[in-house]
């Protein structure tokens, strides 16, 4: 069996307002194992987000607890990416993708070494030097990711990193950094609204419900496991059957 990284038992959160409680996540149970990439889908407004902020630490649950195990017990366990790329205007891409080193105080010569081998391998060796204003929006997201990777992180989570492109340019996007996840050995856990996008970046889909939210219904997903990219991935006979699915988890009352 697969290492345990994170553990949810028990989770319960709610919101106060001076309207009132608003029970958000309800008893939720589940764990992420390493070299999955897990996506949370749900119903608008069933507390995606705020899951993740719960993993994150960034809330503390009511109830219940969120677990750490292994290595990513230790400093700098996860890496966070966001539904903008959050890259700093006034930085060019080298300056951008060393700034959690920098701030860390490990920006050697062997992490500038590791990170100079991402920007070659992911194609952004020629614009190390470019504002981000100049690169497309794709091209962004390699550098996010690789400013993600820099403090090599054990757990990604991606809270929609995709959402702020076009149509054209989130499948490229998804492409490329699904594939990177993949050639780096990293576990990741994505939010996302799209249930294309899960099916084709994912070993494993869990699906809530409306809110207060549970786990609904969890999917394996088999295609990732036979090497295909995010974008072969939808072109599989299966990709159909799964996301008719998942749509109508989603969409039952």
């Amino acid at each position: 069996m697969s290492e345990l990284l994170l553990e949810c038992k028990d989770l319960s959160f709610s919101y106060h307002t001076p309207e009132g409680e608003i029970p958000v996540i309800r008893n939720m149970n589940f764990e992420i194992y390493k070299g999955e990439f897990v996506s949370i889908v749900g119903p608008s407004g069933c507390g995606k987000s705020t899951l993740l902020n719960l993993m994150t630490n960034m809330l503390t649950a009511e109830e219940g607890s969120v677990r750490m195990h292994g290595d990513s017990e230790q400093k700098n366990a996860f890496g966070y990416m966001l539904q903008q790329d959050h890259l700093f205007e006034w930085y060019d891409i080298w300056k951008n993708i060393c700034i959690g080193p920098q701030i860390n105080h490990c920006l050697t010569d062997e992490c500038q070494e590791y990170l100079l081998d991402l920007l070659n391998r992911y194609g952004l060796t020629a614009f190390i030097h470019k504002k981000p204003s100049e690169l497309s929006g794709g091209m962004r997201q390699r550098a996010a990711i690789i400013r993600t990777l820099a403090m090599k992180p054990e757990l990604l989570f991606l809270d929609e990193p995709f959402s702020s492109l076009d149509y054209q340019n989130r499948l490229n996007a998804a492409d490329d950094i699904g594939k990177i996840i993949r050639n780096e050995g990293k576990t990741a856990v994505l939010v996302t609204h799209d249930i294309g996008e899960a099916i084709s970046l994912s070993s494993r889909i869990l699906v809530l419900s409306k809110r207060p939210t549970t786990i609904k219904k969890e999917y394996n997903i088999p295609f990732r496991k036979l090497g295909l990219s995010p974008l072969e991935i939808r072109n599989e006979k299966e990709f159909g059957t799964y996301f008719n699915a998942i749509w109508k988890e989603l969409n039952e009352t």
